[in-house]
């Protein structure tokens, strides 16, 4: 048996000829290099208390009675509401910046990597790798292009006006640059310097940041 599925396609929107970097993180969940901050709707942990209620319920009840079948629907309930939640939220924010921009430019980061840390509940709660698998989704169904740049490229601790790198900690939120004074804030800072190394590596035809082989090689001086 065969199906065919018709789907229209949204009007091809006109370009908005902007482009913007993202950084993606757990304090923000996205900074644009336009300054705009968004912070994580951190689902699961307001719903810990009430997942956990269901869950103690569910321990209590003694197996194979009707009550334990009805405490674990109840748990499963919570975790449906949860990821639904989370669905909904990551395919909206990840439309509105597509319907904004023509070319969304965001660090390749190795989520996997992320989740096995000490912070794996809040990164699995974020779900960034979603997002990105939703940028990318929302951008080819636009028409818009997503580039991304290489994670050891250093977008938090280089200065975006003069270039300098600095030592910083993740304590480290706004920072001085040494050479030339100015004063950044850390996550806006990273997304203007990975929309620049997005239009580098657009301008040079190709689609792996240099620094993402670790070779030392920093964009030109943007000023």
């Amino acid at each position: 048996m065969v199906l065919v599925c018709h789907i229209n396609r949204p009007d091809v929107e006109l370009p908005t000829n902007q482009s913007v970097g993202i950084d993606v993180g757990l304090e923000s969940f996205t900074t644009l290099s336009t300054g705009e901050k968004t912070e994580p709707p951190k689902f699961y942990r307001r719903s810990q208390k009430k997942l956990a209620r269901a869950q103690r319920k569910l321990s209590r009840a003694r197996k194979g009675s009707k009550n334990r079948l009805k405490a674990r629907k109840r748990v499963a309930n919570v975790h449906q509401k949860i990821r639904n939640q989370r669905a909904d939220w990551l395919h909206k924010h990840a439309l509105g910046i597509v319907q904004r921009f023509d070319m969304v430019c965001i660090e390749d980061l190795n989520v996997k990597g992320l989740a096995r840390t000490k912070l794996a509940k809040s990164f699995s709660d974020a779900a960034l790798s979603t997002f990105m698998q939703r940028l990318q989704e929302k951008a080819e169904w636009y028409g818009r292009r997503v580039i991304k740049v290489g994670r050891f490229y250093a977008s938090s601790k280089t200065c975006h006006y003069c270039q300098t790198k600095t030592s910083l900690t993740l304590a480290d939120r706004v920072w001085t640059c040494h050479t030339c004074g100015m004063t950044h804030d850390r996550d806006i800072n990273a997304a203007i310097n990975i929309v620049h190394e997005g239009l580098r590596l657009l301008a040079v035809g190709t689609t792996e940041s240099q620094n993402a082989a670790r070779d030392g090689v920093n964009p030109a001086k943007r000023w």
